[in-house]
């Protein structure tokens, strides 16, 4: 079984800044938007703090019904900029080829956020050419089908950009039933489009591959790579409060019944400190809990070796039964309906 200490939970307010830009450009007040959702403009300018992933689902929720735009996401990844990836936007621009920048964003995706996977395979040949599929699998269920659609327009429109190609994918694919219009869909992806299908993939010649990027840099490449071990390191050792405290949390919760107090002693910090920390990247106490089992839940159902009750009691509930219910309220679905559309599991940095 897995440790559930390697699961993260945060997003990097860099990426949340791309959002936030595209607000202000439609002429939202991103200042308002952002406190009513209980975070602040002051928090982007710290350029190395994050946010829970689930505040940043809840944050593009909030977003879609403000703008009243069905396809924020694709609009979102339309409109995407190295900045908003960090360290990781300018290390994949130092790279040599296509193939080396796609190794280094999977690996390094965490510092950008932990909010799904990337896959690279090999695909059935189409007119004669052999074919890859880069896949995004999701892994929290909040807004799931408007970012696929801002990952996988995201990708396509920072690929275009770095290598200069225009050439449009062979095929996209999308897990979610296709919309009323998918206009905007044809518009930017300009290729055959499947909906309803068992991943969300952009699917390309495997040519494309080997792409030399007109910025590639050696020196920087390996500068940029050594700190984003560093980062990324940091990040899975969980030098954040958030990340501590869900890992004391997913340690104990097998355990015996958890508290703010408890949870503040074992973090060697007062309850106020600890709820202002918390409510920094806009969460409770009892939010923090509910999406740490939330979490824990979806990463233990990746073990087929687990039986429903063991998870149960893993994320410190009495019985099945009340799992089923958390996990229907989280997901809309049942743990064994979760489990049964789970794909394969591949890791494009191996």
């Amino acid at each position: 079984m897995s440790e559930p200490a390697t699961f993260a939970s945060t997003v990097s307010v860099a990426y949340v800044q791309g959002l936030v830009d595209y607000l202000s450009r439609a002429g939202h007040d991103s200042s308002a938007f952002l406190r009513e959702a209980g975070l602040s403009l002051e928090l982007l300018a710290q350029r190395e703090q994050r946010i829970a992933a689930s505040r940043y689902l809840d944050l593009l929720g909030r977003a879609v019904q403000l703008t009243g735009d069905p396809h924020l996401g694709l609009h979102l990844g339309e409109a995407i900029r190295p900045g908003y990836y960090g360290v990781l936007g300018y290390l994949v621009m130092s790279c040599a080829t296509v193939a080396d920048a796609l190794h280094r964003q999977a690996r390094y995706a965490e510092l950008v956020g932990n909010l799904g996977r990337i896959l690279l395979q090999d695909e059935p040949a189409h007119d004669g050419e052999a074919q890859v599929a880069l896949t995004w699998v999701p892994h929290l269920p909040q807004q799931r089908a408007q970012v696929c659609e801002e990952t996988l327009a995201s990708w396509l429109t920072f690929g275009y950009w770095i290598s200069g190609v225009q050439e449009a994918p062979t095929a996209v694919r999308f897990q979610h039933a296709a919309p009323d219009d998918t206009r905007e869909h044809e518009r930017i992806f300009r290729c055959p489009l499947s909906f309803a299908q068992a991943d969300n993939a952009l699917v390309f010649p495997k040519r494309i591959l080997a792409t030399p990027l007109g910025q590639a840099d050696s020196q920087v490449r390996r500068m940029l790579d050594a700190y984003a071990e560093r980062l990324l390191q940091g990040l899975r050792q969980g030098d954040n409060v958030l990340d501590q405290a869900r890992q004391r949390l997913a340690q104990q919760l097998p355990q015996d019944s958890v508290s703010l107090e408890w949870l503040a002693t074992e973090l060697h910090m007062s309850v106020r400190t600890l709820q202002r920390r918390l409510a920094e990247v806009g969460l409770s106490f009892s939010g923090l809990l509910d999406e740490t089992r939330q979490q824990l839940a979806l990463h233990y159902l990746r073990d087929p070796a687990l039986e429903l009750a063991e998870i149960a009691f893993l994320v410190g509930f009495s019985e099945s039964g009340s799992l089923t219910r958390a996990f229907r309220r989280w997901t809309g679905q049942t743990p064994a309906e979760y489990r049964r559309q789970l794909p394969p599991i591949c890791n494009l940095e191996e």
